[in-house]
């Protein structure tokens, strides 16, 4: 089993720079809510998902949309 430490603290410090949950984190990195978890708790880790990972954490985050404006009924 490899050690993903260091991974985690880079996700760790991304997701609280961004000001996202972890659950959010691996949706958007990797289509996975319970990405992070698995990790802490030993889970492998293939090259490629970590290499998807990094480039999300490399890329502009994402910009929140506008919450839609309620209709005026």
């Amino acid at each position: 089993m490899s050690d993903n430490s260091e991974l985690l603290r880079e996700i760790e410090a991304y997701a609280t720079k961004r000001g996202i949950a972890l659950t959010t984190f691996g949706r958007m990195a990797v289509s996975d809510s319970y990405f992070v978890d698995r990790l802490r708790r030993g889970g492998s880790l293939l090259v490629r998902t970590e290499d998807r990972v990094r480039e999300f954490m490399r890329q502009p985050f994402p910009a929140r949309r506008p919450a839609p404006e309620a209709a005026n009924v």
